[in-house]
């Protein structure tokens, strides 16, 4: 979809490029093909010292279609906020004085997807139109996020929500708020595996994605506990410090590992996340939903379990209850629910409809159906919005 005019676009974003962010990696990607499109990468902040004596120096360099700035702080104490805000608030100054030069008279475009340091960063490139592609319900995070997320509600310029339950919350402080779908790189899921597969020994629970504090870790505990003759299979890196609570995740992964029964591989690329998900019988979600952060949350893994056809079993998150309704997941209020779930699955299998009503739900949240949509509504608003 070409635009009416092709506004350079800067994206900002937290999430460190070597985690693979595909909610970064693949907008940007999308974008890039109509639009000079230019990335501050937050998340990726290196002190002088340490980027000076790496092996990887660099701070600006051409990757997924986009011209990345990575902010070194010449300024010692880069785990104190006010260092970085101070580093990020002059490379974008640096940056809004380049596309002023380079660009001079076009308008622009800042697209963001949370709200970690933007208030500044919003006066810093004021003029420009901004996008808030909301991506979590930030409120629930903590107080500081919150305070930060009331502030670009109120001064961006659209804001998009990636789920109905998400957009119903983000409408209650700012009505013109678009739901798009949440995205997903359906392109690693086009050649996918029968489904039709030889009975095996072993019954596997497979989860993917990032080990933290959003899983329900006791809850967890008590489910492999019970299911001895069930393997229980994690892919996926730890995440510390989520909700603020320090290394609390890694001592409860431990514990969950001391069972015979779970097996933890802490990376695997993109690529092999289809021949991971082959060989899984159930895909689970045990996420905490005493906070508002996961309740409204759409967790991408369920779009990728749907890619490859498999049953899902999940605590309550709002955005999976019309799943549910669909015959598509199975939501679990307790560990007992859970189980009864899992050994149903295991002695009644999955319906090829039900999977082909998945893999259908799941090709209609493709990235460049979520990108088209935004720029869509951009278009719409015509010149100067």
């Amino acid at each position: 979809m070409r635009l009416m005019k092709p506004e350079p676009t800067v994206f900002v974003f937290n999430s460190s490029l070597r985690s693979g962010c595909d909610y970064v990696i693949q907008t940007m990607r999308i974008v890039s093909i109509q639009h000079q499109v230019y990335g501050i990468a937050l998340g990726d902040i290196v002190s002088f010292s340490r980027w000076f004596a790496g092996h990887d120096r660099w701070v600006v360099r051409r990757i997924y279609g986009a011209t990345i700035i990575r902010p070194i702080a010449l300024v010692p104490g880069i785990r104190f906020r006010w260092v970085r805000l101070f580093t990020y608030c002059g490379y974008a100054c640096l940056l809004r004085l380049y596309l002023a030069l380079v660009y001079p008279g076009n308008r622009k475009r800042l697209w963001f997807f949370e709200p970690f340091h933007m208030p500044i960063l919003l006066t810093v490139f004021s003029g420009y139109t901004k996008i808030y592609d909301c991506v979590d319900y930030f409120p629930g995070f903590n107080a500081q996020t919150k305070r930060e997320h009331d502030i670009v509600m109120a001064r961006a310029s659209y804001v998009f929500a990636n789920s109905g339950s998400l957009a119903k919350k983000l409408k209650q402080t700012r009505s013109d708020v678009f739901r798009v779908p949440l995205g997903i790189a359906e392109e690693l899921f086009h050649k996918r595996p029968s489904p039709i597969r030889p009975k095996k020994k072993t019954f596997i629970v497979g989860y993917i994605g990032s080990i933290s504090d959003r899983i329900d870790f006791p809850l967890l505990r008590i489910i492999v506990q019970r299911l001895p003759d069930v393997r229980f299979e994690f892919v996926g890196p730890m995440e510390p410090n989520v909700f603020d609570t320090r290394g609390q995740a890694m001592n409860e992964m431990k514990q969950i590992l001391h069972f015979s029964n779970v097996h933890w591989e802490r990376w695997v690329s993109k690529n092999e996340i289809p021949e991971f998900l082959a060989r899984v019988d159930v895909g689970l979600i045990p996420y905490r939903v005493d906070t508002d952060f996961n309740r409204y949350c759409f967790p991408m893994k369920t779009l990728e379990y749907f890619a490859m056809g498999r049953p899902i079993v999940t605590t309550n998150i709002a955005a999976l209850a019309v799943y549910s309704q669909k015959g598509l997941v199975r939501i679990a209020q307790n560990a007992n629910e859970f189980i009864r779930a899992i050994q149903f699955y295991r002695t009644n299998g999955w319906k090829q409809k039900q999977q082909q009503t998945q893999r259908l739900e799941a090709a209609r949240h493709s990235w460049k159906n979520k990108v088209n949509m935004i720029i869509s509504v951009l278009n719409s608003a015509g010149p100067g919005q």
